[in-house]
């Protein structure tokens, strides 16, 4: 009897630990959905799970397009200029979209969904993050290595921070908003920020991980997922910049997408492929890699459903598709 019990537990045990791998295996390509009435190329794109939408910079089109994520449908287009990073901002209810032309910070009415105002900037802007607590934008210069601190209720620059190497990609905060991180592509490292005193702390080599692009803040672990543009994928610790764990992804990958509910990170190649690695504490796994569509390197999940969404052009037309679990 109690060898019959012991068994029992131990396959429980052993089911719980094969739940996420289950969920994650099960995602299903739904058909593409054309967002009609708008063409070109996309940038990041960002899932405000509490208002159910897909918020799409739309880069070639020179809007934000905020998408249904039920239906897939096209809510609205707003016009921007050529979006390349989005913020939310559920306490104040808005939307930050950085824009590379003309160059500005465009804040958005996100119950409206209308334009309530902009910050002038002197550069190309690429992608950003928000700090709610400090109501502190972070937008990277896309032609200097310079990140800018926004005040958004004054819609000013409030500081310019300097950084080594020629180009700058993903950045995102910590769990309690403290330090933003900042991957640096020339320079192969990992910058630590400190948000609220707005100053560098420290870089960190990002190796073996080259031209690192992507980055997921893996919540409640003090890590970091970070992609390099070589097919290389590491996890770092945010407290030393130890690189814990690497493994090999898809080449030329842009942003990846983190799901802690499964705990699955999702990288998006150019290439036609979606790069699919397992987390289990400080070990990665590469997994079968999922199907996506040439060009397509914007990605991003909802943490409420497990639901993963690419956006994309072919030709003239532009697309977005989920990929959903069963």
């Amino acid at each position: 009897m109690k060898t019959k019990l012991l068994t029992s537990l131990t396959c429980c045990v052993f089911l719980v630990m094969l739940q996420p791998l289950m969920a994650a295996d099960a995602l299903i390509p739904q058909s593409p959905v054309e967002v009609t009435g708008t063409q070109g190329k996309f940038d990041f794109i960002k899932v405000d799970s509490t208002k159910n939408r897909l918020l799409a910079c739309h880069t070639a089109n020179g809007s934000l397009d905020v998408i249904d994520v039920t239906t897939s449908k096209l809510i609205k287009s707003i016009p921007t200029g050529a979006a390349q990073g989005v913020a939310v901002d559920d306490k104040g209810g808005r939307y930050f979209v950085s824009v590379s032309k003309p160059p500005k910070m465009v804040i958005i009415d996100s119950t409206k969904l209308e334009v309530i105002g902009e910050v002038p900037l002197t550069d190309p802007a690429d992608v950003m993050a928000y700090n709610s607590d400090l109501d502190r934008a972070f937008v990277c210069n896309d032609e200097k290595p310079e990140l800018w601190v926004i005040d958004p209720a004054a819609k000013t620059i409030v500081a310019t921070l300097n950084m080594p190497g020629q180009g700058m990609e993903d950045l995102g905060f910590d769990d309690k908003g403290a330090y933003v991180y900042q991957c640096l592509k020339d320079s192969n490292e990992l910058a630590q920020i400190d948000a609220k005193g707005q100053k560098v702390i420290t870089n960190w080599s990002t190796a073996p991980a080259e031209k690192p692009h992507g980055m997921a803040i893996v919540p409640g672990s003090n890590s970091a997922l970070v992609v390099g543009g070589n097919g290389k994928l590491v996890l770092m610790d945010l407290s030393s910049g130890k690189v814990l764990a690497s493994c090999d992804v898809s080449q030329k990958v842009d942003e990846i997408a983190y799901d802690p509910g499964v705990q699955r990170v999702y990288c998006a190649s150019g290439l036609g492929t979606i790069s699919v690695v397992g987390l289990d504490q400080n070990k990665l796994t590469t997994l079968d890699p999922l199907p996506s569509s040439p060009g397509a390197h914007s990605i991003a999940v909802d943490p409420k459903t497990h639901t993963v969404w690419i956006a994309f052009a072919k030709d003239s037309k532009a697309y977005v598709q989920a990929f959903v679990s069963k």
